[in-house]
């Protein structure tokens, strides 16, 4: 199990506070609600709750997203209004 919600999260929270901070007795009583071969491991419970205590979240985002660009007419005529003003400017320098 790689991902889980935030509701997930928060129930393992929940569960680890009840069994008095306790990975291994937290992962004992998910099993009725993930099943037995479905359930969070250890390190993932061990995981979730080290970035619970660290950055009080929990979410999973640690990787930011690149923006997209749009391609619209506009920006493609400012493009092409741009090479057309210097022809022997790099593609990188460009890109800037």
């Amino acid at each position: 199990m790689n991902r889980l919600t935030p509701e997930q999260r928060f129930q393992i929270v929940q569960i680890y506070f009840e069994n008095h901070g306790s990975v291994r007795n937290t992962y004992r009583p998910i099993r009725p609600f993930y099943g037995q071969h479905n359930r969070p491991s250890e390190q993932l419970i061990r995981l979730a709750m080290e970035r619970f205590h660290t950055k009080f979240t929990l979410n999973n985002n640690t990787h930011l997203q690149r923006r997209r660009t749009v391609r619209t007419e506009e920006v493609i005529a400012a493009e092409e209004h741009n090479v057309e003003e210097d022809l022997n400017q790099s593609i990188r320098h460009r890109a800037h």
